[in-house]
């Protein structure tokens, strides 16, 4: 998927998205030149431990568990679209369970990891969401990055 039509299918969401966590971005997007190649395929955020973690918008909940004994959640958002949020120091949520916009789905670690694959490739969350690049500004929340 090319890029024009990776911010063309963000400007089209038809949501205002919510910010999942409050904090600071401390390390941004990289895509990967590919599929197994070095780079950050998401955002990752310095944040309070036990903060609640939210669902960005409405989706349908496809994973919960752990990956090399971090804990993820994985919710499909439709169009081909899935939001990983990773690093979670708990989760309550089941696969199978749908979930609104800004409803609870895990509880935050220190840091808190955002990513968003559309088709397969990684995108970078903050555009695709369409949060304004750099600031992660939600309906409830805000973060604050470089």
């Amino acid at each position: 998927m090319s890029h024009l039509v990776v911010v063309l299918f963000a400007v089209a969401q038809p949501f205002p998205p919510v910010a999942p966590v409050s904090g600071t971005v401390i390390d941004g997007f990289r895509a990967p030149a590919c599929q197994r190649c070095a780079g950050h395929r998401g955002i990752t955020v310095a944040t309070t431990i036990g903060s609640p973690v939210r669902a960005v918008t409405a989706g349908v909940i496809v994973f919960v568990g752990q990956v090399a004994r971090v804990l993820y959640v994985v919710e499909d958002i439709g169009r081909g679209a899935r939001v990983t949020y990773g690093r979670l120091d708990s989760s309550s949520i089941v696969a199978g369970s749908s979930v609104a916009a800004g409803d609870t789905i895990g509880v935050s670690s220190d840091q808190f990891y955002l990513g968003v694959r559309v088709q397969g490739s990684y995108v970078n969350p903050l555009q695709y969401l369409g949060f304004r690049q750099g600031r992660l500004v939600g309906r409830g929340s805000v973060i604050v990055g470089r």
